[in-house]
């Protein structure tokens, strides 16, 4: 399975808010920067409790990955990340991702997101004009 067909089912999986299903693309001893800058999660137990906390309430999900290369072991993304919380508030925003590879499965996972975009999003604010210009050209 390439990359991106990896990454492809974790999205699925997440889609179906089956987080085994995601687990099941992740090495034992993966290393997931949910947000690069905070403290990562180490091991599959850890990343199991942030998705289930992360994910509880989360319904319309439609991430998506727009462009990717792939070099070796690893894999860029680019996309959006849009579902409506736990609180009834649609989040949209733009998402960047790299993943490492060992025996075809995820071993390092970081996430570059702009949490700003997501606080606002909450706050109620509209989405930022340049995120519909992103939606539109896809």
């Amino acid at each position: 399975m390439s990359g991106i067909e990896t990454v492809n089912g974790i999205i699925a999986a997440w889609k179906a808010g089956d987080v085994d299903g995601v687990l099941e693309h992740l090495c034992e001893d993966v290393v997931y920067h949910y947000h690069v800058g905070s403290r990562p999660l180490r091991g599959r137990d850890a990343v199991r409790r942030f998705l289930e906390r992360f994910g509880a309430g989360q319904t319309q999900i439609r991430w998506e990955i727009m462009h990717w290369a792939q070099a070796g072991d690893r894999l860029f993304v680019e996309g959006i990340d849009d579902y409506v919380g736990a609180d009834g508030r649609q989040i949209r925003l733009p998402y960047a991702g790299v993943f490492e590879f060992r025996d075809g499965r995820v071993a390092g996972w970081r996430d570059y997101i702009d949490a700003a975009v997501i606080a606002a999003a909450r706050a109620g604010e509209p989405n930022a004009d340049w995120l519909d210009e992103i939606m539109q050209s896809t």
